[in-house]
């Protein structure tokens, strides 16, 4: 494995009002940037979760949270 990172593709969730969780808009940004690269989800290497911000309120999502709802697929993981 080499040190290179590429991104790929895009993705956004909707905007606006909340109404779903959080891994449910991450898992549609992520399905939107996978189709948009052209890269299917069996063919990416790692995965990495984020920090957000929830009503003034520091958090995270976990990259494993993401990589389960994706069907983890013996990708790296990284939160």
């Amino acid at each position: 494995m080499n040190n290179e990172i590429a991104v790929l593709g895009v993705g956004m969730h909707p905007w606006g009002k909340w109404g779903r969780n959080f891994v449910e808009y991450g898992v549609k940004a992520a399905r939107d940037a996978l189709e948009d690269s052209g890269v299917r989800w069996q063919d990416v290497g790692f995965v990495s979760g984020a920090a957000t911000m929830r009503c003034g309120y520091p958090g995270y999502v976990a990259g494993a949270t993401f990589a389960q709802a994706l069907g983890w697929q013996g990708a790296e993981v990284n939160t």
